[in-house]
């Protein structure tokens, strides 16, 4: 019968996301921000089902080391802090690099890419069509294009 015994404060951790780790930046009545190594996470107070302090981190520079238990579907925002460079251009952010490395890699890329606009592939050139390569150099340097067309 010890799978009965339910301890006030602890839940099972089978149906739920591991609990953020983090320190805690900032508190109102509305809203907790989280600080993480990536960013900042904001969450609105209904979303946080629990919050405890984490007391195996000793990191805790300006912030309070806390655990955070988020209720399923909630939303929040996410703060990156960047570096900015001035320059003689518009300030932008990079793109993501692709997650496709490789010439097959590029092909199955693209596939899903026409597949997701439901394009249908024919043999005999007409429909979606797509080009992709790939060079290296002696630097290991490793570049690719891919080029999709509607035929």
């Amino acid at each position: 019968m010890a799978d009965a015994i339910h301890r006030p404060g602890v839940t099972s951790t089978e149906d739920r996301a591991p609990a953020l780790q983090g320190l805690l930046v900032a508190e109102s009545e509305r809203e907790i921000s989280v600080r993480v190594a990536e960013g900042t996470w904001t969450f609105r107070r209904d979303d946080v089902l629990r919050m405890l302090d984490n007391v195996g981190d000793d990191q805790a520079s300006d912030g309070r080391p806390v655990l955070v238990d988020i209720r399923p579907g909630a939303t929040a925002d996410f703060t990156q802090r960047l570096r900015i460079d001035l320059v003689d251009r518009p300030m932008t952010i990079a793109a993501a690099p692709s997650e496709a490395l490789g010439d097959e890699l590029l092909q199955q890329l693209t596939a899903t890419w026409a597949d997701r606009l439901r394009l249908v592939d024919y043999p005999a050139g007409t429909g979606a069509t797509y080009t992709y390569c790939q060079t290296k150099s002696f630097a290991t340097s490793d570049d690719g294009i891919n080029c999709d067309s509607l035929d």
